[in-house]
């Protein structure tokens, strides 16, 4: 594994607008939004949205007049529900790899790794940037020298408020063990990229 230096910026700018994102069709059931009505506002550092937030069951999707009913409509709302569960356990960090999405909860949506961003840029190489603005931050706060290894997977919203749940491998300068951790931020229209959250990965519930 290749260790990655951590760069200076604390937010960046990054043309979010070119983001080469499809939907694929997906459909969006509206659940309340925790963003700012300010899209330019910087978000709060170390504040988890997520925090609080606890599953509940779902109305049904409601289709408009001119969208055709799904083929198995029943399927792909227990896959909503299963995912829904997941993405607030796991606080946006999880999705189980190979469900069908057709509904997106709070439009977040697993991607590729490998999967372009923005241009030729690949997600991996976007979420690798995005995590050393994050580590920058956490290491200021924290008086740490944690540096990444490796991203070993994410999630992405689009919108005017962008959001990544990236998570990756790092270890404490000079000689640490490998540990997951967990990146959190946003890009605004206004093309800067903001930190939001970094920290250990918490431990599966047993």
């Amino acid at each position: 594994m290749v260790l990655k230096p951590c760069v200076v910026e604390t937010t960046i700018k990054v043309d979010s607008s070119k983001f080469a994102i499809e939907e694929e069709g997906n459909h969006k059931i509206e659940d309340l939004d925790d963003d700012d009505d300010d899209i330019i506002k910087a978000p709060e550092w170390d504040v988890d949205s997520f925090d609080g937030l606890e599953y509940y069951s779902s109305p049904e999707a409601q289709l408009s007049s001119d969208e055709q009913p799904l083929l198995d409509e029943e399927e792909a709302l227990d896959n909503y529900r299963i995912v829904k569960r997941q993405l607030i356990e796991s606080k946006g960090f999880y999705v189980e790899p190979g469900r069908r999405l057709i509904y997106l909860f709070k439009g977040i949506k697993p991607m590729s790794l490998d999967r372009n961003a923005i241009g030729a840029i690949t997600f991996r190489e976007y979420w690798e940037e995005m995590v050393h603005i994050c580590l920058r931050k956490h290491n200021q706060d924290k008086v740490r020298k944690v540096e990444l290894v490796e991203v070993v997977r994410g999630n992405y919203r689009g919108g005017a408020r962008a959001k990544s749940y990236i998570t990756f491998m790092a270890r404490e300068k000079p000689n640490g063990t490998l540990v997951e951790y967990q990146a959190k931020c946003m890009d605004t229209l206004d093309g800067k990229s903001h930190p939001i959250l970094c920290r250990p990965a918490p431990k599966p519930k047993t």
